[in-house]
């Protein structure tokens, strides 16, 4: 008797936190089938506790009172197993009829609760409830196998959790069938069968939720990815006009100091007399030089490009970005006969100033700088003209 009600205690403080857990998750999760997992455990703890030899005139004849409540409590306990499958199947398994099925068979718990209420002495009361646990265990053991043919992980770990506690049914009704004697131990085997099926179905929610997890990363991740795209320029890999505005509001790096527009001198001479194939290498060695580590280089289109300056000495800065790019194309190019240069416009960058603006200050002096026979940085300086005089009479 002392190992029954130790057995019994436990199980019953297990099945009440496993029922309380499952509520905790609810609110942060919001599945469906914490619900149902909460009240079959909730309900099963309401069974070991009064159906236990601890309960009152257990010694004897168990009172009434609890004994129906124990029963009641059965069936629906029961009762939740169809629909907890039927809302814990993954949603891309698609069995609407397995579904319906499962979530029917709630009624058929409830059914049984009701037989042993309305009719605690009545023979044919107990061969009912017997018959419709064999229909639910049929309908779990169908439900069970479609989905696990359907590919649901989930279905796999509550075939192993939920396998114990059929087969210790199966056993009980057919001794009880045979023999007209309940099954020795056969509570005791049930409550560990029920361990068990915590235990698995605890793995089963976990590797799930790790699943969710895993599918939450990669489409954040592909989300990331996509947006990055969206900025990227996908000839040369640097940033679009998106992206520089991006990386501008952002301040990734702080504040510039100053920007450069840079045009590559003659680059039409380059795709008529090479060919666009050609002209594209040199795009991409063009980015490829700007790249520093006091700059962030954009590609604005065509043959335009734009960097963001973060050194105190942005003009020196941006003409050493410049001067990069002649070189950076015959490294690409080795066999290239012309001597690929750039034209660049500066402006500096003020506080609170926005890049609409600072480029098109750059952009005036690019066209300077072409102006004034190209391959060089130009910055211009704002000015005031001098009030005029009055003329003199």
């Amino acid at each position: 008797m002392v190992w029954a009600n130790v057995t019994f205690g436990a199980f019953t403080a297990l099945a009440i936190q496993f029922g309380l857990l499952a509520l905790a998750l609810y609110p942060a999760m919001r599945q469906q089938f914490l619900l149902w997992l909460a009240l079959r455990a909730l309900m099963l703890a309401l069974v070991a506790a009064t159906l236990s030899p601890m309960a009152p005139g257990a010694g004897a004849h168990l009172d009434r009172t609890l004994w129906s409540i124990g029963n009641v409590a059965s069936g629906v306990s029961l009762a939740a197993i169809g629909p907890f499958l039927a809302s814990y199947l993954e949603r891309d398994i698609r069995l609407p009829r397995v579904r319906r099925i499962l979530r029917q068979s709630l009624w058929l718990g409830l059914v049984a609760s009701l037989t042993v209420v309305f009719f605690p002495g009545a023979p044919w009361g107990h061969l009912s409830r017997t018959a419709i646990l064999c229909i639910m265990i049929g309908v779990l053991v169908y439900g069970l196998a479609q989905s696990v043919r359907a590919g649901s992980r989930a279905a796999r770990f509550q075939a192993i959790a939920w396998a114990p506690g059929i087969m210790v049914s199966v056993v009980a009704i057919g001794y009880r069938f045979g023999t007209g004697d309940a099954l020795a131990y056969g509570m005791e085997v049930m409550l560990l069968a029920l361990l068990i099926e915590f235990v698995v179905t605890a793995m089963g929610i976990g590797d799930g939720f790790v699943g969710v997890k895993r599918e939450r990363d990669e489409a954040v991740a592909e989300m990331h990815a996509a947006k990055r795209a969206n900025a990227t320029d996908p000839l040369t890999g640097i940033a679009n006009r998106r992206g520089l505005q991006r990386h501008f509001d952002e301040r990734v790096r702080g504040n510039p100091t100053g920007l450069a527009i840079l045009d590559c001198d003659h680059f039409k001479a380059i795709n008529d007399r090479f060919g666009h194939h050609i002209g594209d290498e040199v795009l991409i060695a063009v980015a490829d030089g700007l790249k520093g580590d006091d700059v962030f280089a954009a590609r604005l289109g065509g043959e335009e490009f734009v960097v963001l300056i973060y050194a105190q000495d942005w003009q020196s800065s941006a003409e050493a970005a410049r001067r990069r790019i002649s070189q950076a194309v015959r490294d690409r190019m080795p066999g290239m006969p012309l001597h690929v240069t750039a034209s660049a416009g500066l402006a500096s960058i003020t506080s609170g100033e926005s890049l609409a603006t600072a480029m098109k200050r750059a952009d005036r002096a690019l066209y300077a700088a072409k102006e004034a026979g190209r391959n060089r940085s130009l910055a211009l300086t704002e000015f005031r003209p001098p009030p005029r005089m009055a003329r003199i009479a």
